[in-house]
């Protein structure tokens, strides 16, 4: 869980947030809200057949608050509910309340593989990176707690001012103490890429860092392709490890030279119902429909097929783990690295009468060949990263890349 944005860090994350009509829109009792709400969410979440005892859950959240007094009496039962979706593997079902969601964005500026803690990603310029911490190095607890129960705990509140956290660096044998102070950060995702030399031919290299949906993110990217595949490259590395989640159609539209045209993916809803992705002529369409992320300022690029190096973390999280989908059932496609955080779902969301904001997963993924996606995604190639070493010639994820693409007939010519 990346230690980011408490006030709209996991909307944001998101691979995509739908948005619905509101619960409810006439005035409502408090008691007919708890209802709506779980309503909504029986309703919606595509993981509600994994909670055992659906009708006993929602009598226990309807217990704690017989008689609530306000709306605001009903969250504790309403996130009863979404804690037992989230254990049964949801992840991604949370209620922001109004509150929250009036505190303005604010950062420590570092994202961190979920449970371990590991940074991975630095925001330029953020407190994080101005204290002089670095990727690789390893957060144990936030003041005081254990890193990964303070973000559990900490995921629908409002980002404190100031936080102490304890750092392990790696080869140091004394964790680092260091207090970070919270700041609001213009953050937009940059792509970069490089080439590698494999014998007599030429490897591209592309990374895809997490974004928002910034608009130049697609254009960036694909100057980035451009450069790199000068001359023609036999085969790409895309990069996915450090792609913490943001806004799938931005990544696929960066990426859709490299992916090509045609049918890519999909959502598949909990009455079977699916909405396809596709990439044709440099459009991205969800469902037949082109969505806005395609624009390239410029010429759109495009290229014949390549074989494609995919690399895969557990930081590569929801959009970053749907983008990978994009490419599974691709020719000459392999995986490289470590399985991903497991979130590959739409995120469907509604508001509120009061105007919180409610969230589960409302659609499991599927690949190109229709194969169904719920949790964790395996690489073909197990190798471990070492983030001290990220990105570099001596990436050992990297070198197992390089190493198939040599094998392939098209960079061992």
């Amino acid at each position: 869980m990346t230690l980011l944005l408490r006030a709209t860090l996991r909307g944001l994350f998101a691979l995509l947030v739908v948005a619905l009509v509101a619960c409810g829109a006439s005035p409502q009792t408090p008691g007919d809200y708890l209802v709506n709400a779980l309503d909504w969410v029986e309703a919606h979440a595509v993981l509600h057949d994994r909670v055992a005892d659906w009708p006993a859950l929602r009598a226990e959240a309807l217990a704690q608050v017989p008689n609530p007094a306000s709306v605001a009496e009903t969250y504790p039962a309403i996130r009863h509910v979404l804690a037992a979706l989230n254990a049964s593997g949801d992840r991604n079902a949370y209620l922001l309340d109004p509150g929250i969601l009036g505190v303005g964005v604010r950062s420590f500026g570092s994202h961190e593989i979920r449970g371990d803690g590991t940074i991975v990603f630095l925001e330029p310029g953020g407190p994080a990176e101005r204290a002089g911490l670095r990727v690789g190095d390893r957060i144990t607890h936030v003041d005081g707690v254990p890193h990964a129960e303070y973000a559990e705990a900490s995921a629908n509140l409002p980002l404190p001012q100031s936080a102490r956290f304890t750092v392990v660096r790696p080869g140091e044998a004394s964790p680092r103490e260091v207090t970070l102070e919270s700041a609001q950060i213009s953050y937009e995702g940059r792509p970069s890429g490089r080439r590698i030399v494999v014998g007599g031919a030429g490897v591209s290299y592309l990374e895809l860092p997490w974004d928002w949906g910034s608009r130049r993110y697609p254009t960036l990217a694909q100057e980035v392709i451009r450069a790199a595949d000068q001359p023609a490259a036999c085969g790409w590395i895309v990069d996915l490890r450090r792609n913490v989640g943001g806004d799938m159609w931005t990544f696929l539209a960066a990426v859709g030279p490299i992916l090509g045209p045609g049918e890519l993916g999909g959502f598949v809803y909990r009455d079977g119902r699916r909405e396809g992705w596709s990439y044709q002529d440099g459009e991205v369409r969800w469902n037949g429909e082109r969505r806005g992320e395609s624009e390239v300022e410029g010429a759109v690029y495009t290229m014949a097929p390549r074989p494609v190096a995919l690399l895969m973390s557990p930081a590569t999280v929801q959009a970053g783990e749907s983008t990978l989908i994009a490419f599974l059932g691709r020719p000459e496609t392999r995986l490289f690295g470590e399985p991903t955080e497991g979130v590959p779902f739409l995120v469907d969301h509604t508001t509120l009468s009061d105007g919180a904001e409610l969230f589960v997963s409302g659609a499991r993924s599927y690949d190109r060949t229709g194969a169904i996606y719920e949790g964790p995604i395996a690489p073909d190639e197990r190798v471990a990263t070492d983030w001290t070493r990220f990105g570099g010639d001596d990436d050992p994820v990297i070198h197992a890349a390089l190493a198939w693409l040599r094998a392939q007939p098209a960079c061992s010519r």
